[in-house]
């Protein structure tokens, strides 16, 4: 559990890094790069695929640069991104399975909620050593070579599908306070860094666990607020899904 909550800091502390360097790297344009494991050739017409909770947090960028987790947003946002996600899986005739999990509800299923966790822990590791070249491992060697282990199998037992999609984003929005300090640093030539939309998708093998597909996202734009906005952002999570 200790080790788990290391792992988040860690991706918290990973996407903040994302987001500096996206002021000076992708600006306003999608920056997604995907990966695939060599023992994924398609999923066929017979795979089950999994549709995990959706984990996604929205929130609001004060003046000082903290940000605020807003409820709301995050709720119609998680609404949003599902139905897209629905639409355009269903579009790739892929056989989607919905879990109708309550991640975050009380009572949930505790080992759900650690699977979860665990997927954001092995995200952060992708996002780190995959993607920065001066912390690629060695061990690796350059192989897309990532698993979140036998615990996943029980979801193969008890949904009967082949594979689960996992989707983490975290998104944020500038506040008047810090739209008006934006202004002000154009005027003296200052660059003020305001939102960013930051995360990824992985589809996970849930015979052996591993990470078979894996796209990150990340962007100076995008809005998970609105329908159509969520669509777009959806679109380039999935972009190159395996068919």
């Amino acid at each position: 559990m200790t080790n788990l909550r290391l792992q988040e800091k860690k991706l918290r502390r990973l996407l903040k890094l994302f987001a500096i360097l996206s002021v000076f790297v992708v600006s306003a344009c999608a920056n997604s790069t995907y990966y695939t494991a060599g023992e994924l050739k398609g999923l066929g017409n017979s795979s089950r695929v999994l549709l995990m909770p959706t984990d996604v947090l929205l929130s609001e960028q004060t003046a000082t640069g903290i940000l605020v987790p807003n409820a709301k947003w995050t709720a119609a946002a998680e609404g949003y991104m599902n139905d897209s996600i629905r639409a355009l899986l269903t579009n790739r005739n892929a056989a989607l399975v919905e879990s109708h999990i309550q991640a975050g509800a009380p009572g949930s299923n505790p080992r759900i909620v650690q699977i979860l966790k665990l997927h954001g822990a092995v995200g952060s590791s992708i996002l780190a050593h995959q993607y920065i070249s001066h912390l690629k491992l060695p061990s690796k060697n350059e192989k897309f070579d990532w698993s979140l282990g036998p615990e996943v199998q029980a979801l193969r037992k008890r949904y009967n599908t082949d594979y689960a999609l996992f989707i983490y984003v975290r998104d944020s929005y500038a506040s008047a306070g810090r739209v008006a300090l934006v202004v002000v640093g154009a005027v003296f030539g200052v660059s003020v860094p305001t939102g960013v939309q930051a995360g990824f998708a992985s589809l996970v093998d849930l015979r052996t666990g591993n990470v078979v597909w894996f796209n990150r996202l990340l962007r100076g734009g995008g809005d998970l607020r609105t329908a159509e906005a969520a669509t777009d952002t959806v679109s380039l999570l999935l972009k190159q899904f395996p068919k």
